[in-house]
């Protein structure tokens, strides 16, 4: 078949479906069907695993059924065939990945006792065979075997012990290539370039082992006989890892399948940061604050966004150099976080067991650009320009109404297309660069405020339109009233669009309620803020006590008490000598139980240590002045 090669700036789609593979280009010029067409199909693959993408959307991988291995397909060559890669040990290949830059293809294959390597390397030009060694089992943390850099300088692969670095061309064999030894190591993610002008990173997790806590460990691919940062914890049974886009920060999820607190059926995670030269670690998300929900870097800036907690759970953006929180958008029944290529335009949607509200959020504009509801999505990803969001209902998950929904920036639905039974579905990846960024459009918020206006009470297109006028009924007699079980189990499972904020606020500066007529609380945890003011009152009620005073000297009065600045001698001799009592008393205490640890017959070590610092408790008493 000859097909054409797509124009540059051209976004093209694929179908992976039960009766073939389609591509299909995107016409945005075409409202009512942008789809239109398939422009090409190619043979049905069996699950969604048998088509890959390269990162940079130049090659195709499908899977062969007449010989049970993959074709290359050269995209930008009207899918022509580039080669033919066989399997290892007589297939089929179950599964299958490009490198970051295309040129390797790596398979893998079902694992068979003596029948030799299952995982196979290849050369993509050429179909020849790179590398290939063995992977009895294949789990979330073992897979993908192999992983390079974003520049493929570098190429790590976990072993029983440690990890293997390559150079990224695998020009050198195993033996000959630098290890990192790392002894019960479960996981590894490498880094995908280095921070700044330094090398990459890689980072490891090792198991607890007898009592000892679990470590999640960062090394330089160029050195790496000593961390360079690390972090101990406990109950980690399965982790996994992210790196931000420049690779000089970590996040580390660890989870287990029990959850000691007894709050959650499906177990307990915590989530660490760290940083790549070690400076900067701390617990981003506990347990006890409720489940993590999923968690996302920003392809382009230094910052990530978290949605944590009970549903409706807190949707937070963080900062990347410390981990600390920098924005809330407020709650919602939300899942999943997708940013667009250029980290400008964030979806949170709530898909699975949730109802399928989406969030659609301008993050630069910290404002909410729209909202709708996809039911039964179960795939998601933003277009190459960044401008839509494809929606996908696919088998085995659902087995009906299988569909691609796609939606702008503001959630208005511009196309449906149906399909009998729809296995996957993605946009064709294209290089950075390809497109330029571009701010909302004042018409196309124009058109969703339009069509907003016309939904229903819902805020998304399908909702029920607005309910007519009726007679007044209590609230204990209404259908959704009071405190019926109907109205909380509407709460729970109705739509979530008014949970949600419109704007962004700044960590902290949450709204506090206040007495009409009080003075103005100060935010919580700002602390400049409430020594400015007990600064500001003191130095206000030392004046209306001179001035009281001068009054005095006029006209003979009372006294005034001698307490008209409290807060004046906070900061004064008498607040130091506060503190100095304060320190006596806390000594005097320890002598007191040093008293009673030398009544004792028979003390251990740990307080015959602590009888031992008798002397310096009372040379310290004496070096401030008091009496033992």
């Amino acid at each position: 078949i000859l097909v054409m090669a797509a124009p540059a700036g051209a976004m093209e789609l694929i179908a992976v479906a039960k009766d073939g593979v389609h591509i299909f280009d995107y016409n945005s010029a075409n409202e009512a069907d942008p789809l239109g067409a398939p422009k090409i199909s190619f043979p049905a693959v069996p699950t969604a695993d048998g088509c890959a993408w390269s990162s940079d959307g130049n090659y195709l991988g499908l899977f062969d059924g007449k010989t049970g291995g993959v074709r290359v397909l050269h995209a930008g060559d009207g899918y022509s065939e580039v080669c033919m890669v066989e399997p290892l040990v007589g297939g089929p290949v179950r599964s299958f990945y490009f490198s970051p830059l295309g040129n390797f293809l790596v398979t893998h294959e079902r694992w068979v006792k003596d029948a030799g390597p299952n995982i196979g390397v290849w050369n993509c030009k050429t179909g020849e065979s790179v590398m290939k060694f063995v992977l009895k089992q294949v789990t979330e943390m073992s897979w993908p075997p192999l992983k390079w850099t974003a520049l493929e300088t570098h190429c790590c692969r976990m072993v029983q012990d440690g990890v293997v670095i390559l150079p990224g061309n695998l020009s050198k064999s195993e033996e000959e290539a630098g290890k990192l030894k790392a002894p019960g190591i479960m996981a590894f993610e490498c880094a995908p370039r280095g921070a700044g002008a330094g090398p990459p990173h890689v980072a490891v997790v090792i198991a607890e082992l007898k009592g000892a806590p679990a470590r999640c460990q960062i090394f330089r691919l160029d050195d790496p006989s000593r961390p360079t940062a690390t972090k101990n914890f406990f109950k980690a049974q399965t982790v996994k890892m992210w790196w931000n886009h420049v690779g000089s920060a970590l996040l580390c999820k660890t989870s287990q399948e029990v959850d000691d607190t007894g709050k959650s059926y499906y177990g307990g995670s915590h989530l660490y940061f760290l940083r790549a030269d070690g400076e900067e670690s701390c617990i981003v998300a506990m347990p006890d604050q409720g489940p993590i929900h999923d968690v996302q870097w920003s392809p382009t800036t230094d910052e990530f966004f978290l949605l944590h907690g009970e549903l409706p759970c807190r949707m937070t953006l963080h900062e990347g150099r410390k981990g600390s929180e920098r924005m809330e958008f407020g709650r919602g029944h939300r899942n999943t976080i997708r940013w667009n290529p250029f980290g400008q335009f964030i979806s949170c949607g709530g898909y699975g067991q949730l109802l399928g509200d989406t969030d659609f959020w301008d993050k630069r504009g910290k404002r909410l650009m729209g909202a709708s509801r996809f039911e039964t999505c179960v795939l998601s990803s933003w277009s190459p320009d960044g401008r839509q969001l494809l929606a996908a209902t696919t088998a085995p998950r659902m087995r009906v109404d299988n569909k691609i929904v796609v939606y702008d920036y503001c959630g208005c639905r511009i196309s449906q297309n149906p399909f009998e039974e729809l296995l996957s579905a993605s946009w064709r990846p294209r290089p950075r660069g390809t497109y330029q960024e571009r701010p909302p459009s004042p018409e196309r918020e124009a058109a969703k405020a339009k069509a907003k206006a016309k939904a229903g009470a819902g805020g998304y297109p399908g909702a029920a339109a607005q309910p007519k006028a009726q007679a007044y009924r209590p609230p204990g007699a209404r259908a959704g009233g009071g405190s019926s079980f109907s109205a909380l189990l509407r709460q729970e499972l109705g739509s979530t669009s008014a949970q949600t904020s419109s704007t962004a606020t700044r960590a902290g500066a949450a709204f506090q309620r206040t007495v009409p007529g009080a003075d103005p609380v100060d935010a919580p945890g700002n602390k400049d803020n409430n020594r400015n003011a007990r600064r500001k009152k003191a130095k206000e009620n030392a004046q209306a006590a001179a001035a009281a005073a001068g009054d005095t000297k006029e006209e003979p009065a009372p006294k005034a008490p001698p307490t008209a600045a409290p807060e004046a001698d906070a900061s004064g001799p008498s607040g130091e000598n506060n503190e100095v009592e304060k320190r006596i008393r806390a000594l005097r205490k320890k002598l007191r139980d040093i008293a009673k640890l030398k009544e004792l017959a028979n003390p251990d070590k740990l307080q015959l240590q602590k009888i031992e610092t008798e002397g310096d408790l009372l040379k310290q008493i004496e070096e401030l002045g008091g009496e033992p």
